[in-house]
């Protein structure tokens, strides 16, 4: 009877160590608080990027508001956390022409799964919208899960789950068909901190997460 006993227990944490990937996504009751993610491109600054990362643990949503190197806010994406994963709730955009002008557009949802708590689903999120000049355009990221590793993040050995996304752009009107693929890295406790973005030219760019900087200070370098 005990060796059953054990051997269920043993089970059980198999699974849970196994299959979960909720430890290793963003964690609601961190942010609350809005806290900036750097994910610095060493080999060439103008590709860097900030995330500022906002929870609403009532509503179990999160709020990912990005930015380029310059400061440029270029997406806004609200999603919702459930017992199976997040799904995206709301996606804009912002384009900026050459003299400076925005352009807002509001992405038509398609597939909504952004991140899924169990490792052998894969999943997607797409979206559409219609360009004044070249009509419909569409977007989608389909992930699938590679391995576990570990990773030094912010001067810290972590845990990490590694991940491979497919990137597909098309505007018909254009004639564009644009594909790349990216393998994300998802540390426990802290949430994406690594992304490998794979281009058919054979180029590749690194983003590490290299400092978590506070809301007060990110108002400040914004103004």
């Amino acid at each position: 009877m005990k060796f059953f006993k054990s051997f269920l227990i043993l089970t059980a944490l198999f699974f849970l160590k196994n299959d979960s990937t909720k430890a290793y996504y963003f964690q609601l009751s961190d942010l609350s608080t809005s806290i900036i993610f750097k994910y610095e491109c060493k080999s060439d600054t103008s590709k860097t990027e900030y995330w500022k990362l906002t929870s609403n643990t009532k509503k179990n949503t999160l709020i990912t508001e990005a930015y380029s190197n310059d400061l440029k806010k270029y997406e806004f994406f609200v999603e919702e956390f459930n017992s199976d994963g997040s799904k995206v709730l709301k996606f804009i955009s912002y384009h900026w022409n050459k003299i400076g002008e925005i352009e807002v557009i509001k992405n038509n949802l398609k597939e909504v799964d952004v991140f899924k708590w169990k490792k052998d689903q894969t999943y997607c999120y797409s979206s559409e919208y219609i360009d004044g000049t070249y009509g419909k355009v569409s977007f989608s990221k389909c992930r699938t899960f590679l391995k576990e590793e570990v990773l030094t993040i912010l001067g810290k050995d972590y845990p990490v789950l590694k991940f491979k996304g497919v990137y597909k752009t098309k505007i018909p009107g254009a004639n564009y068909d644009d594909e790349y693929y990216q393998y994300s890295y998802y540390a426990q406790g802290l949430g994406l901190v690594k992304m490998e973005k794979n281009y058919p030219n054979g180029k590749t760019t690194v983003l590490e997460l290299t400092e978590i900087i506070s809301n007060d200070d990110w108002e400040k370098k914004l103004n």
